[in-house]
Order: C-alpha cells, then structure tokens, then sequence
C-alpha cells in the first residue's frame, strides 16, 4: 500500500467536513444578516476544531491498523501534531466568533443582535440545555489550557519528562471539549449528513482519549525485558543497550523501533532498533546522547535492570520492487541500517548496496563493526568524517553513483539534512516515493 501524503490530510478533512456541513444547513441559512451567518460559522468552526482534535486523539493511541496507510508510526506523528495546531486554530477562530462581536456591540460599533432562533424541532428545554451554560464555560477553560499544552510541546527546549506529563493532560481537556461540543451543537445536525461521521469521530476520539487516561495506550504490544549489556562507544557517545525479552517480543523488521522505558519518572522515549531479530528474545538499542536524557542514560542504566519495551513500530524496512539502494546515515541515523547488516549478512540476497556514513564524532570500535557487518553482507560502506569532508551533497554523491537515479534512497538521520538531499534529488527528476526518510522528531 502507498502511504498517503500526510500533507493533504488535514486540508482534505477540513474539505470534505465543510462540504457536508453545507449539506447539512437549512435552506436559506446562509442568506440572513451578519448575525444569522456569524450563528452558523460557529458552528462550523467548532465541528472542524472538534474532527481535527478527535483525529488527533486517535493517532496519538498508536492505532497499529493504519500504519501502512500513513506510512508509519513517526510519520504519522507528525500528522497528529499538525491536526492539533488545526484544531487549536479553529478553536481560536470558534472562540473569537463568540467574543469579538459581542466586544464590538459593547463599543457601539455593532448593532446587537436578534438572537437567532434554534433548528431544533423541539424548543422545549431538556437535559442538554440545562448543560449549556456548564458546557460553554467548561469548553472556554479547556481551550486555554489546550493553548497552553500545545506551545509547550511545541516548544523544543521543554524537557522531555515535562511534556510527556503535561500532555497526558490532553485527554481530559478534549473529553471535556467532547462533551462541550455534544450539548452545545445544533440538535437538527445530528439528523442531518453531518451528523454521522462526527458521530464516529467523536465516539472514536472519547475511546482514545480513555485508553490514554488510562494508560492503555499500546498495552498490548508491551514486553518487559532486562537489561544483559551496555556497551559505550565514547568517540561518538553512543550507548548500546542490549534487551532481552524472552518470548514476550513478536519480532520484528530491520529499520522499526520501539518505545523503552526505564523509569516512570522520564516515561517511554523512541529509539531505533539496530539489531536483526534472531527469535532469540535479544534486542539492540544504540542510543546517542543529544538530549539531556540520553546524555544521561550511561548513569542511569545498569546490567539487569527491568525496562519496558512497546513496539515494533515503524515502516522503515527497506521493502522495495528495486534491488539497487543507496542508503544515507547521518549519526545515530546509522542504527537502521546497522540491523539491516545484520539481517543481510548471512543471506547475501543479492542486493546492490551504497551505504553513505556521515558522522561528526566517528569511534574506531563503532565504524570498525559497521565496516565488518557491511562486508559480510556485501554493501559497500563510504565514510565521511563532516569536520574533514562536510556534509554529503548530491553532487558529491553523483561523482560516487552516477547511477543513483535507478536506486530506491532510504535516508536516516538530521531532518535538515535529509530535506536539503531529498529537495535536491526531486529536483533532478527522482520521484518522490523512492526517497524513504525515518523521522526523528516525536513531538
């Protein structure tokens, strides 16, 4: 299955909910004065920040089903974020909708309103009316706080451990937008086109947002292992971590990663694994220290300490129609690859391989073994040390592999630094679904 580009998801979902809500309006809704169209805005902008913030919910559960679809779990990722910072947006536009023309009566630049009359067949007062009044004040407080959570996880120099508490405030903060949402939207939609899919969206969201609250999320592919070795590279400040799960581990491909988690202080952080899987319950995680948690791990770890190890995840497995492929590492970027040495080694499947190294802070021991692992499974390793030889560029790696345009790339490593090829490659005339990049950024 070819993933779908992530970029046309939000826009599209916006799209499509909008077309159905225009379905959805009573005739003539449209046509009224200021206040009769500023009613149903409203309404539309809190339907889209809701669907984004429900879509949200729901990839951040980790729903294993659609990882083919979107192209693995670090891609879609990234996509949970951007449907946050939608959502938040609409929930901003739905909020200034309410407050500015009511500021704008206030200073007499507005003539005050005929309230609008309501689409519900049943003007009678129920038990959802007698909740508007909690639902608008508690929805008004939630999207402060929404506020709040999102600049912090956008904010990278926010420590780890603190985002990862504070965000698990999300799934209380959308189930109360949930239940803002379901008193306060017009009865008449819930019979209208619209009315089912935000239905499931809704329902599917409230259901996310509780297996997180209560800590359910990828329970099922959880295994807790010891650790059997650590093994530190320092030139390059790398830290092997060797697991062993026993038979609790389904397996997995070269190029996933998993979730470990050594304490419940710090919480699950993603590493790649750099190790094949043998069925042998032995997991490799080569963990560079760039944050100030990892830096720290050395300390923190020990031979025989329990760890919890969630995955695999990923669809960085180097599944291709071609055999010709060029990989990229750009530091720890290295680790897929190191597995997928090891799964090549003693089967020699016939595949033409460049591997391209680029390492800032290069380790004799460490670049000795990939030097090892590659010519057992016959790729051919080019180093470059970037304080020596700088950054690869695609000139540079045309003179190497002219024919790189007949190869599948799969890139790993600094984000800059795979966009800067990949823009490069494209514009030569490399379509873009042979360029294959393993995200690092999580949040």
């Amino acid at each position: 299955m070819r993933p779908t580009p992530l970029k046309l998801v939000p826009p599209a979902l916006a799209l499509i909910l909008t077309v159905i809500w225009l379905l959805s309006l009573p005739d003539g809704a449209l046509a009224g004065d200021f206040w009769a169209i500023r009613h149903q805005l409203i309404y539309l902008t809190g339907t889209l920040a809701i669907a984004f913030m429900s879509a949200g919910v729901v990839l951040a559960a980790r729903p294993v089903q659609i990882e083919g679809a979107l192209g693995g779990l670090d891609k879609f990722y990234r996509l949970h974020k951007w449907l946050g910072v939608g959502g938040l947006l609409f929930g901003l536009i739905h909020w200034l909708l309410e407050i500015l023309p009511r500021w704008m009566v206030d200073q007499g630049w507005l003539s005050r309103a005929n309230r609008p009359r309501s689409s519900d067949p049943r003007p009678d007062a129920n038990i959802l009316d007698s909740l508007r009044g909690a639902a608008t004040e508690m929805g008004e407080l939630a999207l402060y706080l929404l506020i709040v959570l999102v600049a912090l996880a956008l904010w990278k120099r926010f420590p780890y451990h603190w985002f990862f508490k504070t965000h698990r405030l999300t799934a209380p903060i959308f189930l109360v937008l949930a239940f803002h949402a379901v008193v306060l939207m017009d009865r008449a939609y819930w019979t209208a086109p619209l009315g089912p899919p935000m239905a499931i969206l809704l329902a599917a969201g409230v259901v996310a947002a509780a297996t997180a609250l209560f800590r359910r999320i990828g329970h099922s592919r959880r295994a807790v292992g010891e650790i059997t070795s650590l093994v530190r590279y320092p030139g390059n400040a790398v830290l092997d971590v060797t697991v062993d799960v026993g038979t609790a581990w389904p397996g997995h491909q070269a190029g996933q990663f998993a979730f470990l988690k050594a304490n419940d202080r710090e919480g699950a952080h993603p590493f790649t694994i750099s190790s094949t899987w043998h069925d042998d319950g032995h997991l490799v995680f080569s963990i560079k220290g760039l944050g100030d948690y990892t830096r720290k791990l050395p300390d923190l770890l020990r031979l025989g300490q329990a760890v919890t190890i969630e995955g695999p995840y990923g669809r960085f497995d180097f599944q291709s129609d071609l055999t010709r492929q060029i990989w990229i590492a750009g530091g720890v970027g290295i680790t897929p690859f190191i597995a997928r040495l090891q799964a090549l080694a003693p089967i020699r499947n016939g595949s033409d391989v460049d591997l391209f190294y680029s390492t800032a802070a290069p380790d004799d021991d460490f670049i000795a073994q990939v030097r090892d692992l590659a010519t057992r499974a016959g790729v051919r390793v080019h180093l470059l040390v970037t304080p020596r030889d700088g950054l690869l560029t695609l000139d540079r790696l045309t003179e190497l592999i002219p024919d790189w345009m007949e190869a599948d790339i799969w890139f790993c490593g600094p984000a800059q630094f795979g966009k800067s090829l990949h823009e490069a490659m494209v514009a030569r005339g490399l379509p873009k679904t042979r360029f294959h990049q393993e995200l690092f950024e999580m949040r």
